[in-house]
């Protein structure tokens, strides 16, 4: 291998890490959220259980919005 080759292998590497890093990141949110609003279900906070419904909700639209602009490029 030569060094412009290892770069970009180690490059790639870095990427791959870094995407899966976001994609773990993204559905911690999301798997929080649901937590968040099932205990304020419990605790009778309908307020904070319907804010962490529509974060939820968001969280995933724009997961499919990124899901399929990614497949289209």
């Amino acid at each position: 291998m030569t060094g412009s080759s290892t770069t970009s292998v180690a490059m790639a590497d870095a990427n791959a890490a870094v995407l899966t890093l976001g994609i773990a990141a993204y559905a911690a949110a999301i798997l929080i959220g649901i937590g968040l609003g099932i205990n304020a279900i419990q605790h009778q906070r309908r307020q904070r259980a319907i804010v962490a419904a529509v974060v939820v909700g968001v969280l995933v639209l724009a997961g499919v919005v990124v899901a399929v602009a990614s497949s289209i490029h």
